[in-house]
């Protein structure tokens, strides 16, 4: 019980440690940046989705097509 309460007390002060450090040097700079790069991947995820929706629907119509051309010669 008492290493329990140890550690978890250690553990906040950790935490706490980290956060002074990461205040200290800068972190929402960091953030920030992260948070820039992490937008711009966004759009070009959004953009490779929109890609591959509208190749999905160009291959939807070669089956149908192709559907359609095994119908008519049976």
């Amino acid at each position: 019980m008492i290493k329990k309460a140890i550690q978890i007390i250690l553990g906040i002060f950790i935490g706490i440690v980290f956060l002074y450090l990461f205040i200290y040097f800068g972190g929402a700079d960091y953030l920030a940046a992260f948070g820039r790069k992490t937008e711009q991947a966004g759009k070009e995820l959004k953009q490779y989705e929109k890609d591959v929706r509208n190749s999905a629907g160009k291959v939807e119509d070669v089956f149908e097509k192709a559907k359609d051309e095994v119908k008519d010669r049976l």
